[in-house]
């Protein structure tokens, strides 16, 4: 049942079977695999604990125990974990591989690549492992041995495989053929690869963009595309294709190559319908406090709307949402606010381009929001409260893919309370700097 994914009705056996055997250790261990499959990792902990009193020396236990801390962020008690399995089975590659998630999570990149690569030396074929040690490294700026384990994604099955019409690119010429650049992964990834469209026009014909629909209408102007399609329609024909985040691989081997914004000019219709709702003296900041709700680990990253009131509804300052989904169904639970909700005028990402062009400054945690204003090069603040994205990765205020952009940063991990707090504070002398500047110009 556990290798079908049917984890609850496992746990309902698995607690039948522990009243008739309650000394049985296997039986705890696999009820604590169960909970930790079923996302309760919180639960799983006393399930390893009450098996070790009957063997203590099992690699097993102490690797899961190891994987469930991890989860709940015990990373040292985690780590400890996993050094016990080491010892008890030190050739065992899978234990390598939890031990390198372990410290992945904890922000300990360095270490992580090496227990990776441990395990790629047991296990050739751990695919999981060259994907976690890719992301490793490009959280240490290796980008060139990052984009190589990048890859593997390809083939693992984290990009869904599908039909996809030519053969696969490698970035030669194709002066006179057609190129797909297909879709992967989320909003943010798209608008992330988007620059990479005028190089890759630079080598041949015609350059086909597949793209969200939500994108679509942005993107259609973007230069080096010739023709946008939108995701879930049939692929065209094509002579090559090659995955958008497996550009970067191409054309970036390390951060100096990392080529210039892409042009993403707002439509001045839109900018006109947007306009008209923007009209505050006051400075001008829009908010989002959550990415997409069906990402797994968004809960990670987003905030509450009232902990954003409470830091940035400020005195001379004018708050816009643009924040879609669900979540915006906070703003209608949040009593006597005066934030503008440009939401129902928001259709698609050019019309967020055309409000964002237009705002002083966004500040928000990490969604596809935070891409698009860094891609038009207009002041973001991005709220970070854990080991972020690698593309934030580092210990500046600054990313080298978007200079427009600010980190505000945990002094530990889940320490949003300073991270609200200095950018609360920064946003003030902001708003003091825009008044001061406001009222020159009025005297």
């Amino acid at each position: 049942m556990h290798r079908e994914g049917d984890f609850n009705r496992a746990e309902y056996l698995l607690r039948e079977a522990l009243d008739q055997r309650p000394q049985d250790t296997f039986l705890w261990n696999a009820l604590g695999v169960t909970l930790a499959g079923l996302g309760r990792p919180a639960e799983a902990v006393p399930c390893y604990r009450r098996a070790m009193r009957g063997v203590s020396g099992m690699d097993a236990l102490w690797t899961n125990l190891g994987n469930a801390l991890t989860l709940l962020r015990q990373h040292e008690t985690a780590l400890a974990c996993h050094a016990h399995a080491l010892a008890l089975a030190p050739g065992n590659g899978g234990h390598r591989y939890n031990h390198g998630i372990s410290l992945a999570e904890a922000g300990r990149h360095a270490e992580a690549v090496q227990a990776f690569t441990a395990a790629l030396a047991r296990q050739p074929g751990h695919d999981m492992a060259r994907w976690d040690r890719g992301r490793s490294l490009l959280h240490l700026g290796r980008l060139a041995e990052g984009w190589a384990d990048y890859e593997v994604r390809l083939e693992n099955g984290l990009v869904a495989p599908r039909p996809l019409p030519g053969r696969r690119w490698a970035g030669q010429a194709f002066h006179g053929q057609r190129l797909l650049v297909v879709s992967e992964q989320g909003f943010g990834d798209t608008i992330w690869a988007c620059r990479y469209a005028p190089l890759v026009k630079a080598r041949g014909g015609r350059v086909l963009l597949e793209c969200q629909p939500e994108l679509a209408p942005l993107l259609s102007r973007l230069d080096g595309v010739d023709e946008v399609v939108p995701l879930g329609a049939a692929p065209p024909a094509a002579d090559w294709h090659i995955h958008q985040c497996s550009l970067p691989a191409l054309f970036t081997p390390d951060a100096a190559a990392i080529p210039p914004l892409p042009a993403l000019p707002p439509e001045p219709a839109r900018l006109a319908r947007l306009g008209a709702a923007i009209t505050a003296d006051a400075l001008r900041v829009g908010i989002v406090w959550s990415g997409s709700t069906t990402f797994r680990r968004n809960r990670e990253r987003a905030q509450p709307l009232s902990r954003f009131r409470l830091a940035f509804e400020q005195p001379g300052v004018q708050l816009y949402s643009l924040q879609m989904g669900p979540p915006q169904a906070e703003l209608a639970q949040l009593d006597g606010h005066g934030i503008i909700d440009l939401a129902p005028m928001l259709n698609d990402f050019a019309d967020t381009a055309a409000a964002v062009a237009q705002l002083d400054l966004v500040i928000m945690t990490d969604s596809a929001v935070a891409h698009l204003a860094g891609a038009l090069g207009r002041p973001v603040w991005v709220l970070l409260g854990r080991n972020a994205h690698w593309l934030w990765s580092g210990q500046g205020q600054g990313s080298p893919w978007y200079p427009s952009l600010r980190l505000f940063r945990p002094r530990a991990e889940e320490d949003w309370d300073h991270v609200f707090d200095t950018a609360a504070a920064a946003l003030m002398a902001l708003a003091a700097a825009h008044h001061g500047r406001s009222g020159e110009g009025s005297a």
